[in-house]
């Protein structure tokens, strides 16, 4: 049961800690260890603490902007309810837009955002080159990049390369004479971790026979519990699961719906929550380093 109104005495007394080493996490104050802040914010987003905000502030909060494709994926709608949640501790809201893959209209989210007067922006970017980043920085905003990346600014994420890598060693462990790697993201070439993800696949699978597919129309119904099919995200593996084949999936990103309905379906796992926290150090200038993030193979 949540107690609503939870006080930073009683958020101390859950996690053993001061009243003061609290008030540091909860206002993102220096001298706190890492492992401390977090535990902190835990439990404070598990109580729906929220700090009391002045009448004579209320009116002034500032505003953070996001870029993402869409909200198809499940990871997007998971890291943006967990920076609204870390950002609102900062006296911030969020304004999100979605470039659906068009890299115009990315380009005019950005503008639109910077007139609206965001503080910083957060963005998955469809586009990438000198000629884009150069443009980003007209704006003199703190930007940060989430999933892809950007030459010359900071990233929080995970190495899609290792994770991918990690994946594809641990589940080759079993006896596949079919190996499958599918990703219809490979048809964007300004999509960088889903390239990296496809080298660290490579970089595994080595000298062995496998496939690369783009289309789900591509996947065969009638795969067999020989076949691997490594999907370079959770949202994709989904797809190959409702095919009805038999094949053994893997999946990337650890969305809530493949543990919510246990899925036979591996995946790669970080804390989204610990990303929204780094993102959220560098648009509101805390921090200006990219940061990444532990992964970890869910089975």
């Amino acid at each position: 049961m949540k107690h609503l109104k939870i006080t930073t005495a009683e958020i101390a007394k859950i996690c053993g800690v001061s009243q003061g080493t609290v008030d540091r996490a909860l206002n993102n104050r220096p001298d706190i260890k890492a492992q401390t802040k977090l535990k902190i914010l835990d439990v404070a987003k598990q109580y729906g603490y929220r700090d009391e905000i002045p009448d004579s502030t209320k009116a002034h909060r500032g505003l953070v902007g996001i870029v993402v494709f869409n909200l198809n994926n499940e990871y997007f709608s998971d890291l943006i309810t967990e920076l609204e949640y870390v950002l609102d501790f900062e006296n911030l809201s969020t304004v999100v837009m979605m470039s659906h893959y068009d890299k115009m209209r990315e380009a005019e989210c950005i503008r639109t955002l910077y007139n609206m007067g965001v503080q910083g922006i957060i963005i998955c970017p469809v586009n990438s080159g000198l000629e884009f980043e150069n443009y980003l920085r007209l704006f003199d905003l703190p930007i940060v990049c989430v999933g892809n990346r950007l030459s010359g600014f900071p990233y929080v994420g995970i190495d899609d390369f290792a994770a991918m890598r990690d994946m594809t060693l641990e589940c080759m462990s079993g006896d596949y004479e079919n190996i499958v790697y599918f990703s219809p993201a490979l048809a964007y070439p300004d999509a960088s971790a889903q390239r990296l993800r496809y080298e660290g696949f490579l970089s595994a699978v080595g000298d062995r026979k496998y496939s690369v597919v783009t289309d789900i129309a591509e996947i065969e119904e009638h795969y067999d519990e020989k076949t691997l099919v490594i999907c370079s995200n959770d949202y994709y593996a989904l797809k190959v699961y409702f095919k009805g084949t038999n094949a053994k999936i893997t999946g990337f990103d650890n969305i809530k719906t493949v543990s919510k309905y246990n899925l036979p379906i591996n995946t790669v796992g970080y804390s989204v929550s610990e990303a929204a926290k780094y993102v959220t150090d560098i648009v509101t200038g805390k921090s200006k380093d990219s940061a990444i993030i532990e992964h970890s193979l869910i089975r």
